[in-house]
Parts: structure tokens; sequence; C-alpha cells
């Protein structure tokens, strides 16, 4: 395998657009109170600072399921608000190395932002899979995909997606 073919089995990009200024795509990364609305559900601990911590929380429902308080654990490597988030991200349900997660948040003059999802995951095959929305999304499996799609929901309709078993 090249190291272009290895590079883009293991790089994973998502892209969406909302209808919805940068500054509120931003507000929805980084604030608790919009982290309990799409996704997963769980809360948001951050320090924004290059440093700081950015953790995804459980929500009740997970924590049913055998979760810790925590979902995911991440360093925050670079912040540049309302345009680029880089974190050193992992998922804590793997024993795997932290992966590089980038948010990149382009407001058009249309008015739609483009959303764009980078995920480096060279030595984490297992979150790899997980992440790359191949599951059934009504039991939890949709990934990235998933997350960003309840993130265009929220912000675009102010409700929370559905799912056929909500």
């Amino acid at each position: 395998m090249t190291e272009t073919a290895a590079r883009a089995a293991t790089t994973q990009v998502h892209r969406i657009y909302i209808d919805a200024p940068a500054e509120k795509v931003w507000e929805a990364l980084t604030s608790a109170e919009y982290a309990a609305r799409y996704g997963y559900g769980g809360g948001l601990d951050i320090d924004p600072r290059p440093g700081g911590v950015y953790r995804n929380l459980t929500s009740d429902e997970m924590k049913q399921m055998g979760m810790g308080d925590v979902a995911t654990s991440s360093t925050i490597v670079e912040i540049d608000p309302p345009r680029r988030l880089v974190l050193d991200w992992s998922a804590v349900w793997h024993d795997e190395p932290a992966s590089r997660l980038t948010w990149e948040i382009t407001q058009g003059p249309s008015g739609l932002t483009r959303v764009t999802l980078t995920h480096e995951l060279p030595q984490s095959p297992r979150t790899a899979q997980d992440v790359a929305g191949n599951g059934n999304a009504e039991d939890g499996g949709g990934g990235w995909p998933w997350v960003l799609s309840s993130l265009k929901t929220v912000l675009e309709t102010g409700k929370v997606m559905t799912t056929a078993g909500s």
C-alpha cells in the first residue's frame, strides 16, 4: 500500500452545510448547553485554550449502559474561533492512542456555513470503525455522520433530531 493510500484509509473527512452563521456553529461545538442537544447528548467540559481540556460527557443513557462520566477526552491543540478547532481526541471506550480531530468552519457569502470534520486515525482502527458512521444510527452507531446531522438539525430547527427509538 502506498503512503497516500495508507493515509486515506486512516483519515476520514466528513462535510455538511448548515443554514446558520459560523458563530452559532462554533457556539454549538464549544458550549455545554448545545452539546447536550446534538450527537449522543452528553454535556461538555472545555477549557478553551491550547493545551486545555475538551471532554464530551456521557448522558444518563450512556451511564445506564455502563459507561463512566466521560465519553471522549481531548486536548485542544489549536483554537481559532469561529473558524478552527483542532483536538488530540480519544474515545474512552477504546484503549488506543489519541487521534487528531479537526473542525473547520467556513461561512459562505450565501449565509450557509460549511463544516468540515477531518479525523486522522492512523493508530486507532477500532475507533475509526466506530466513528465512520457505518453502523445503525438508531442503535447508537451513527458516528460522525450522525453527529453532524444532529448538529445541523438543532441549529436549523431548534429541535433535537429524533430516531426510530425516540
